[in-house]
């Protein structure tokens, strides 16, 4: 929420609104939204669309990465400062992975299983990868960085750039991932 309340800060300071000017504009009121900016309320979907509304504010450009799909810097999660939105009284939160994928289409979620030990050497593929660690201890390493990651974590990366993992000896991991691009050709059918 820290970084959601940030950016709509910023917002609002772009348009040279103080919190009075904002809350008129938008309905919520003055110290439920600096509640919010400093990253202390959870927010509503309801209430994010009257914020960005009164802001004239795409909901998707607080979540979004700048540059095209192939240039997109690696972006590690780590499970505290994933965004969760709620809608209105609903008992269903909703928890973002990642900045939304640009101008992207998943053509495959899969479950990867990496046993213990295993180390993949680094490779590049075409489109951008989203990946959440279910289980276990995964090392992403994406050109000289490594990044340690456990179960609740997660990461995206430009496939188009050098990446690969590694697991610790006694575990393996079990990581969720969506890519935009098919990587893996399946067998066909009755073959």
């Amino acid at each position: 929420m820290d970084k959601l309340g940030a950016r709509l800060r910023e917002a609002r300071a772009r348009h040279g609104w103080t919190l009075e000017t904002l809350s008129a504009q938008c309905g919520l009121s003055t110290g439920f939204l600096s509640q919010v900016e400093r990253g202390l309320s959870t927010l509503s979907i309801v209430s994010l669309s009257a914020i960005c509304h009164a802001l004239d504010l795409p909901i998707g450009d607080l979540f979004s990465t700048s540059g095209p799909l192939d240039q997109v810097a690696p972006q590690v999660t780590k499970r505290p400062d994933q965004i969760q939105i709620q809608i209105g009284d609903s008992p269903i939160a909703y928890r973002y992975l990642s900045s939304q994928l640009p101008e992207s289409r998943i053509e495959e979620l899969l479950i990867a299983e990496f046993p213990p030990k295993f180390h993949q050497v680094a490779s590049t593929h075409k489109g951008q990868e989203l990946g959440y660690v279910l289980e276990g201890f995964l090392t992403l390493l994406v050109g000289e960085a490594m990044h340690e990651l456990a179960a609740g974590d997660s990461y995206t990366v430009a496939a188009s750039e050098s990446h690969g993992y590694r697991t610790p000896a006694k575990r393996g991991a079990m990581v969720l991932m969506a890519v935009t691009e098919r990587f893996i050709e399946l067998p066909k059918k009755g073959v």
